[in-house]
C-alpha cells in the first residue's frame, strides 16, 4: 500500500515537471509568433549590364528614286529588276527627236540675233573710221590754217572757224569709241547684246533638257523594282526605277522615349534574326534622333525615337527588308552594390528606400538607384555595406527599429 503511493506521487511530479515544460515551450513560441516573418537576401557587390531590347529593320545606306525630269516616250531602256549597276552607268534613253528640233529652231533664232548685233558693231566700226578721217581732215586743215594765220595770209576768224570744226570733229571721233565698245556699249547695240544673251539662255536650257533624255544611275547598286509605264511615255518626276545600295547596310528601329535617353552613340550592340540561320553580328549606335515622333502600336500611340545602327561586318543573309532583333548595351560598371528590384520600396514622397535586418531588427536606408540590369538595382547611400541582409518585398507596415523573424532565402 505504502509503496503504491509512493509511486503515484512520483507520477504526479513528473506529469508536473511536463506541465511546466510544456507551458515555456508554448510561451516562447508564442512570443516568436508575435514577430514578422521577412524574407531576406544579402546586398552582393556585382558588374552589371543595362541592356535595351529592340526590334528594327535592315535598310540601304543609300537608296534613289530614279525619275525622269521631261515627258517623252522611252527609246530604249538598259537594264532590268535585279541588275547591279554602277554610279553614272545608263539606265534608259527617251527619243530625242522634239527635243533636237526644238534645239536647231533656237540655234537658228541666236544666230539672226548674232548677226544683227554684229551688223550693228560693223555700222559703228565704219562710223568710227568716218569719224577719224574727218578728224584728221580737221586737224590738217587747222595746222595750215595756223600757218597761214601766222604769215598774216588768213584771217582770225577763219582759224578760230577751223578751231571749232577740229573740237567738233574731235568730239564725234570719241563719241564713236565709245559707241563702239570702248566705253560702256548704250542704246541699241546694248538692246541687242541683251537679246542675243536671252537666245543664249534658252539654247542653254534646252541643251540641258536633252541631256536629261539620256537617264543615268547616281549611286552603285542593284535595281530593286521598276515602275515603267506600259504606255512607254515618262511622264515627269513620277517614279520609273528604284536602286538601293545592298552592300552598305544599317539597322533602323524606333525607341520609346523613356529608354532613347539612355542610348548614345557608339553603344555596343548584339544583332540577331530569324533569317540569320542562328548568327549573331555585332554592330554600334551611329545615330540617335535629336527629336521625338508619335507612332501607332498595338496599345495606341507612343512618342519614340529613332536610333540607326551599323553592321560591323556584312554578309550574304543580310538583306534590306529583313527584319532584326537588338541587345543594346547602354551601360556597364563593375563591383557596385545590387539588390533585386523587389528590395526597393518607394514612398508616397517618391523617395527610395531599403529595409536591412540587424541584430533581428529592421533599419531603413534613403538610396538613389544607379545602373540597372534585368533582375538587379545598384544601390548608392549611407551605410550600406555588402552581406547585409535587405528585405525583400517591404511594405507600409515595415518600420524602423521593429523585430522580426529572418528567413534568408539567397
Amino acid at each position: 500500500m505504502l509503496k503504491g503511493r509512493k509511486l503515484l506521487i512520483v507520477v504526479m511530479i513528473i506529469a508536473v515537471v511536463v506541465l511546466v515544460g510544456v507551458g515555456t515551450v508554448m510561451a516562447n513560441k508564442k512570443e516568436k509568433n508575435d514577430k514578422k516573418i521577412v524574407q531576406t537576401v544579402e546586398i552582393k557587390k556585382q558588374d552589371i549590364e543595362s541592356h535595351i531590347q529592340a526590334t528594327g529593320q535592315i535598310v540601304s545606306m543609300d537608296k534613289r528614286e530614279i525619275v525622269s525630269d521631261v515627258e517623252e516616250k522611252i527609246e530604249k531602256v538598259f537594264v532590268k529588276k535585279g541588275d547591279k549597276v554602277k554610279k553614272g552607268q545608263v539606265l534608259m534613253k527617251l527619243e530625242e527627236t522634239n527635243i533636237l528640233y526644238k534645239i536647231k529652231e533656237a540655234k537658228t533664232r541666236l544666230e539672226i540675233q548674232e548677226n544683227i548685233l554684229n551688223q550693228l558693231k560693223t555700222d559703228l566700226d565704219i562710223g568710227l573710221k568716218n569719224a577719224k578721217i574727218k578728224y584728221e581732215d580737221a586737224l590738217d586743215t587747222y595746222e595750215r590754217n595756223k600757218k597761214l594765220y601766222e604769215a598774216n595770209a588768213l584771217s582770225k576768224r577763219e582759224l578760230e572757224k577751223s578751231k571749232n570744226t577740229l573740237e567738233e570733229m574731235h568730239n564725234e571721233y570719241i563719241l564713236a569709241e565709245k559707241k563702239l565698245g570702248n566705253g560702256e556699249n548704250t542704246g541699241e547695240v546694248a538692246r541687242q547684246e541683251k537679246q542675243v544673251q536671252l537666245y543664249k539662255l534658252e539654247v542653254e536650257k534646252l541643251m540641258d533638257d536633252l541631256e536629261k533624255h539620256t537617264i543615268k544611275s547616281p549611286i552603285t547598286g542593284t535595281i530593286v523594282d521598276m515602275k515603267i509605264a506600259e504606255s512607254g511615255i515618262v511622264e515627269s518626276h513620277i517614279p520609273l526605277m528604284f536602286i538601293q545600295d545592298v552592300d552598305n547596310l544599317e539597322i533602323i528601329t524606333n525607341i520609346n522615349e523613356y529608354d532613347a535617353s539612355k542610348i548614345k552613340i557608339g553603344d555596343f550592340v548584339k544583332i540577331t534574326g530569324d533569317a540569320f540561320e542562328g548568327k549573331t553580328y555585332d554592330g554600334k549606335v551611329k545615330y540617335v534622333g535629336p527629336f521625338a515622333k508619335t507612332v501607332e502600336t498595338g496599345q495606341g500611340k507612343e512618342n519614340v525615337v529613332e536610333v540607326k545602327v551599323e553592321i560591323a561586318k556584312m554578309d550574304k543573309y543580310l538583306k534590306p527588308g529583313f527584319s532584326a532583333k537588338l541587345d543594346i548595351l547602354t551601360e556597364r560598371r563593375k563591383d557596385v552594390l545590387a539588390v533585386p528590384y523587389e528590395a526597393i520600396f518607394t514612398k508616397r514622397n517618391k523617395e527610395n528606400v531599403i529595409f536591412t535586418v540587424e541584430d533581428g531588427k529592421v533599419k531603413e536606408h534613403k538610396v538613389k538607384l544607379g545602373i540597372e540590369s534585368d533582375l538587379v538595382v545598384e544601390v548608392i547611400g549611407e551605410d550600406i555595406n555588402q552581406e547585409d541582409h535587405v528585405i525583400m518585398n517591404p511594405t507600409e507596415a515595415i518600420k524602423e527599429g521593429e523585430e522580426v523573424q529572418e528567413n534568408q532565402v539567397m
